[in-house]
């Protein structure tokens, strides 16, 4: 595949290296298409200065045009699919790449593509057959044993999912989202080796919120065991509040521990009034302020919190059932 940019293209169709500014414009490549309209290659490397551009429908056409011309070039069909599938056109990506196993069945990329719809679809008889065959081909797949790991914790099989991401980080060791796929399954059975993956994770991506939340999550749940999680944990939810200043989740969690496990009911008050200062309708959040304030005995106040909680969601029960509570205290 030629590549979007330097390249001008002869009169027999090869490649000549052009470095000149202009070859990255878009008169440029309609320039190599009106010249050689016959090569496939020009709309390819117009489809690449689309893309770059933000411009997916025209990408779209000159990967089509493209193919339309030579019906072999499965690796643009593909990513003809790819595109449809990023705009949810799903049935054309889905045409897109059957149409590249037409061509060449053994294609792993368009098997892999196929399996994730047939997950999306819970088709999932069909896509470990696709899954299969990709690995036939070559057994070190990531991808694959990644979409095979989805697929059975989807249906239930953490045994063998975890399994399946473990063989991931085997084949590849910074596969940074099979580390807090691991990381998961194993907090899910309370199991301390969630707390190495999240880790390794954080290793990867030093400033992945996702990674510090789904830890301290973890301390703040298994603190029982040991009390200094919970101020990792607050510290973790520092940190993710400093990437992030504006993160109402962090806050919401340094005033859960705060509240439910060090009985800190004024810093938890704090901290919840933060989560509301990020996000006003958390109804939550107005909830457990409300909890706090009534474990300091200021029930007045926690009413008042139980109210907003309450206008925000008026069926939610925890926060009818306390401020029936506050109003009997306060009779």
């Amino acid at each position: 595949m030629f590549g979007a940019a330097g390249c001008a293209f002869g009169p027999s169709g090869s490649a000549d290296l052009d470095t000149t500014a202009s070859t990255d414009s878009l008169d440029w490549f309609n320039d190599q298409v009106t010249t050689a309209p016959q090569l496939p290659e020009a709309y390819v490397s117009r489809a690449q200065f689309h893309l770059r551009n933000d411009r997916t429908g025209e990408a779209m056409a000159d990967y089509a045009r493209a193919v339309g011309l030579d019906s072999t070039r499965i690796e643009d069909r593909h990513r003809l699919g790819e595109i449809r599938f990023g705009i949810q056109d799903f049935e054309g990506a889905v045409r897109e790449w059957q149409g590249v196993l037409a061509v060449d069945d053994q294609h792993i990329p368009a098997l892999l593509s196929l399996a994730e719809v047939d997950l999306l679809l819970r088709s999932y008889d069909a896509a470990l057959v696709k899954i299969n065959n990709a690995l036939r081909n070559d057994e070190r797949l990531e991808d694959a044993y990644f979409l095979k790991g989805r697929l059975y914790l989807e249906t239930g099989d953490t045994a063998t999912a975890a399994s399946s991401f473990q063989t991931v980080v085997e084949v590849n060791p910074t596969r940074y989202d099979a580390y807090i796929q691991l990381g998961l399954l194993y907090a899910a059975a309370h199991d301390d080796l969630a707390l190495e993956y999240f880790k390794t994770a954080r290793s990867l991506k030093a400033n992945s919120i996702e990674a510090l939340y789904d830890e301290a999550i973890y301390l703040q749940e298994h603190g029982q065991t040991d009390p200094v999680r919970y101020v990792s944990a607050l510290a973790l939810y520092d940190r993710i509040l400093t990437l992030d200043p504006t993160n109402a989740s962090a806050a919401f969690n340094k005033g859960f521990v705060h509240l439910e496990y060090l009985n800190q009911y004024d810093s938890a008050a704090f901290w919840f009034d933060e989560a509301i200062e990020r996000l006003p309708y958390y109804h939550q959040a107005h909830y457990n302020k409300g909890l706090a304030l009534e474990s300091m005995g200021r029930n007045e106040d926690a009413l008042s919190a139980y109210d907003n909680a309450l206008s925000y969601a008026p069926a939610y029960t925890p926060a009818a059932l306390a401020k029936g509570r506050v109003i009997e205290a306060l009779r």
